[in-house]
């Protein structure tokens, strides 16, 4: 774009000599005449729409900053909400309701998005009844990402290993080789407040009850048997702003993290298990903050 503005900027200056040679040349046989040749028209028009696209691209970009702090703003509300929950209740964590078994349940966020009337009901989110943070967290904006382009009511997930709850049979994800590593059930058992992460956006065509399921044991199933194979995504992060991520930790602190692996994200509408390869540096990057590995 700017060796396009440049070269109109050079034709514009040439069409202006010509024309004051022209008008040299009139001047003295008696002929002058006044405005805009042909020439230097197109070429007034043509910076005018360069300079346009640069305006608009540069407005594109100033919005799209300003949604990713609002997306980083929620993030930090969601944890400090998350944290203060903890402290009011005896160091116990939030429930992290795993499925929900086709049953309406209680959660720290309520609602299953694949549940029509669940996507967009945003009196759950604030339903203290429902939703066990409602009661830190008035607006129902604040569970989702601005540049979220579903219909969806919420974007956010939390870890599957904080205080992960199912109330028909235990919980998916976590057993097998994935039992080398903790599951949190109060705040005082995470140690290292500022690697484990709490929330980050899931994309909408993954997204389902609130929990972020990490695939652990590297073995590709849910109950964690079999020889592993790393590395292996079951849920699906979002790409919201420029390929990143925003998570936010168990010690309040908000990053974004870019992804750096092209099967990272994968095709729209393909979700469940996915093999990547053994030198996948974004489930690394993921699985370290995930949990931290149980010392014998």
């Amino acid at each position: 774009m700017r060796r396009a503005f440049t070269e109109t900027i050079r034709l514009f200056r040439s069409a202006s000599l010509r024309k004051k040679a022209c008008l040299g040349e009139r001047y003295f046989s008696g002929s002058v005449r006044y405005g805009f040749t042909s020439m230097e028209l197109l070429v007034t028009i043509a910076i005018i729409a360069i300079l346009a696209a640069i305006l608009m691209s540069a407005l594109s970009k100033s919005k799209e900053a300003g949604r990713k702090i609002s997306c980083v703003d929620n993030h930090k509300q969601l944890v400090l909400a998350w944290r203060m929950y903890a402290n009011d209740n005896d160091d116990r964590l939030v429930w992290n309701v795993d499925d929900g078994d086709n049953q309406p349940f209680t959660n720290w966020v309520a609602g299953h998005l694949r549940n029509p009337s669940d996507a967009t009901d945003t009196n759950l989110l604030v339903n203290p009844k429902r939703s066990l943070l409602a009661s830190y967290i008035k607006s129902p904006k604040i569970y989702k990402c601005p540049t979220d382009p579903s219909g969806f009511v919420r974007s956010v997930s939390m870890n599957n290993r904080l205080n992960p709850v199912r109330f028909v049979k235990p919980p998916l994800v976590l057993g097998g080789y994935g039992t080398n590593f903790i599951i949190y059930r109060r705040m005082g058992s995470i140690h290292a407040t500022s690697q484990i992460f709490v929330t980050l956006d899931e994309r909408y065509d993954s997204i389902n009850e609130g929990m972020f399921a990490v695939e652990m044991s590297n073995t590709g199933t849910f109950d964690g048997e079999g020889t592993p194979s790393p590395y292996w995504w079951l849920d699906t992060p979002a790409s919201y702003h420029n390929q990143s991520v925003n998570l936010s930790f168990a010690d309040g602190h908000v990053e974004s993290h870019r992804w750096l692996e092209s099967t990272t994200l994968g095709p729209i509408g393909v979700t469940g298990f996915r093999h990547t390869s053994a030198t996948d540096r974004d489930i690394s990057w993921l699985q370290e903050r995930t949990a931290e590995r149980i010392h014998q």
